[in-house]
């Protein structure tokens, strides 16, 4: 009878175990996201420019347009650029083409450009690009 007992308990926990198990794989599965991705940006990564007025990129098509942001980090300034104060636009192949420009050009020393979107929710990607201004 106790080893009955014993047996049983053993099944019990190898079942619950490989219920765990399986409910702790389903849910990294769902987890999975596509980050967007960002490319072509304008002007080129660390090169020369004779200023900065304009800057541009490209996101891949699984980027929300609404989700886009974009900072230009200067000395000890920075400028924010919320989708609102962006000009995006869709392309054929659903990539979009986002640019924006400054108030005020940037003449002389070094610029970071940061952009950051999402495809979803909870899957958000920041990238960016050094840009050095004779």
């Amino acid at each position: 009878m106790k080893i009955k007992t014993q047996l049983m308990s053993v099944l019990a926990l190898l079942a619950f175990g490989s219920t765990t198990a399986q409910a702790y794989n389903s849910g990294q599965s769902s987890s999975h996201c596509d980050k967007p991705v960002f490319s072509e940006f304008q002007p080129a990564a660390n090169k020369y420019t004779q200023s900065l007025s304009e800057f541009s990129m490209v996101a891949s098509a699984n980027t929300v347009p609404s989700s886009v942001h974009v900072k230009v980090h200067f000395a000890d300034k920075e400028f924010n650029f919320g989708p609102h104060d962006l000009e995006i636009t869709a392309q054929k192949s659903g990539r979009l083409e986002i640019s924006g420009k400054l108030e005020r050009p940037i003449e002389h020393g070094f610029v970071r450009i940061s952009v950051t979107g999402h495809s979803k929710p909870t899957c958000e990607k920041t990238d960016g690009f050094l840009v050095r201004i004779q």
